[in-house]
């Protein structure tokens, strides 16, 4: 699948879920959001080293659908929705099969446009250094956008019994 896929699903997945759940949405996402602002607390000196030392190589020659999905885009839209048309511009420079450089870096070099505590799961946890000292923090981050895929996948489920439920109704 390619980013444009996960966004546009994001986009569609967000316009389309109740309010009750979208209250739900919007509580996991700013409990991902406060585990990142610990993580960038924590790790200042780690996330110094990566963007000084490395100058940001891991955001270099990658396979981007291996590292953004369609959650990292529900929890981006829901906290940053205002870099909506930002993120889709970028997406128009993605280059689907062959690696290349992060299509959210500022005129293809960097920064990231994402802000620093609103970042897809695998860019604000993984480090070109050692992470022990921060094992908690990567780990409560990684644990709320787990909490975040089990309440879409939840969705999934209930969106489709809803819809076999229907069907049933409907048949003679």
């Amino acid at each position: 699948m390619s980013l444009r896929y996960y966004f546009a699903k994001a986009q569609k997945t967000i316009s389309r879920i109740a309010p009750y759940d979208r209250a739900i949405i919007e509580k996991q996402c700013r409990s991902i959001r406060l585990a990142e602002e610990q993580l960038q607390a924590a790790g200042r000196s780690a996330f110094l080293r990566c963007y000084s030392g490395c100058e940001g190589l891991c955001c270099r020659n990658l396979e981007l659908d291996a590292v953004i999905g369609f959650s990292d885009f529900i929890y981006l839209l829901t906290v940053e929705g205002q870099l909506k048309e930002s993120i889709s511009t970028c997406l128009e420079n993605e280059k689907r099969f062959f690696a290349g450089d992060c299509v959210f870096l500022i005129n293809g070099k960097g920064p990231c446009i994402f802000p620093p505590t609103s970042r897809p799961e695998v860019c604000i946890t993984t480090f070109c250094t050692d992470i022990e000292p921060l094992k908690h923090e990567i780990w409560r981050v990684k644990s709320q956008f787990m909490k975040l895929n089990f309440y879409l996948l939840f969705l999934q489920f209930k969106s489709l019994f809803r819809h076999v439920n229907n069907k049933t109704k409907v048949s003679p």
